[in-house]
């Protein structure tokens, strides 16, 4: 006889935020997309009270499901342990892998956290629905780095490109895939990090904050109606109007204003911006564009990254 190691095992999108950064913190509309680079968890149940994560990048952490603690580099995987402690009969072994790297600003956290969660719940035999899992890792994230709109996780859960607000939690998928241009700028400055240096830039008028981000959440509405008529035009000139509110913001950088006016140039792009909380991570153009020696990165880590907009979220596999 044969014997097979039980395992379980899941999968999660990236993601890119393609409209209404800052303003989606406020609770404002934004519009996310899920993208074909995964994130895979397989957890491997044990006899014991041992807990092991083991990625390629990270190396192996061995802990037990009484010592567990949220600490970095695993902190989101051990935060969904935590999530279900008191319903564990065993420790696990947890491999990781993923298909980009977590310092792409690619929605690694949300990748990572709604496939542990998905596998997790398979291991226990717990049914659950997308707008379930998409609450539980939200909250996951949350607790862990204090904020998040949890508009990368809907991409991770759901696919596709979608809009997303907050409060009330409204998600909204378009069964569209827009081709993307993305450009990785070589480094990535933490999401929690970009938002306490905006919060610092804003301190002394926190009311031109709020106008900035209403007039972000306006570019989000405007998106989704572009979206709706499948107006590509239209939603690339709203991108380039955000990019203006981010460079407000005081996000952008030198190298990213750049980026995007080499992206711009370039007849195949509709509209261009940064993608996610800015001082880093990536820009993206609406449209195809191979960018001559961009497709390996120079000696500052630029490239252009190959991704497309993918219909599947979470699987589990």
């Amino acid at each position: 006889m044969l014997f097979k190691e039980q395992c379980y095992q899941a999968s999660a999108p990236g993601s890119l935020m393609l409209l209404g950064e800052y303003a989606v913190l406020q609770q404002k509309s934004a519009v996310v997309c899920a993208v074909n680079k995964r994130m895979r968890v397989k957890i491997i149940p044990r006899e014991d009270d041992t807990v092991s994560v083991i990625s390629e990048g990270y190396g192996r952490v061995t802990t037990s499901l009484q010592a567990l603690t949220v600490t970095a580099p695993f902190q989101f995987v051990f935060a969904c342990l935590s999530f279900h402690r008191q319903k564990l009969k065993s420790g696990c072994d947890i491999y990781i892998t993923s298909e980009f790297s977590d310092q792409m600003g690619l929605g690694s956290s949300a990748a990572v956290t709604v496939a542990t969660l998905a596998a997790l719940f398979t291991w226990r035999g717990v049914p659950w629905n997308p707008l379930q899992l998409l609450r539980a890792a939200r909250q996951i994230i949350r607790a862990v780095q204090t904020v998040g709109s949890g508009a990368d996780v809907a991409a991770s859960v759901m696919g596709g490109v979608l809009a997303y607000c907050p409060t009330p939690l409204a998600v909204e998928k378009f069964s569209l895939a827009p081709p993307l241009t993305v450009i990785y700028s070589g480094s990535k400055t933490p999401t929690v990090e970009a938002i306490r240096r905006v919060r610092e830039r804003f301190a002394f008028a926190p009311d031109l904050f709020k106008t900035l981000c209403q007039a972000i959440h306006r570019c989000a509405k405007e998106g989704i109606a572009a979206l709706q008529a499948a107006d590509w035009q239209r939603f690339g000139a709203v991108m380039d109007i955000q990019q203006g509110l981010m460079q407000a913001l005081g996000v952008s950088t030198p190298l990213l204003d750049s980026l995007i006016e080499k992206l711009r140039a370039n007849v195949a792009i509709c509209g261009a911006k940064i993608s996610g909380s800015g001082w880093g991570d990536c820009v993206l153009g609406l449209g195809q564009a191979d960018l001559l020696g961009m497709q390996e990165a120079d000696a500052s880590g630029v490239r252009q990254v190959a991704v497309q907009v993918t219909l599947e979220g979470v699987r589990i596999e």
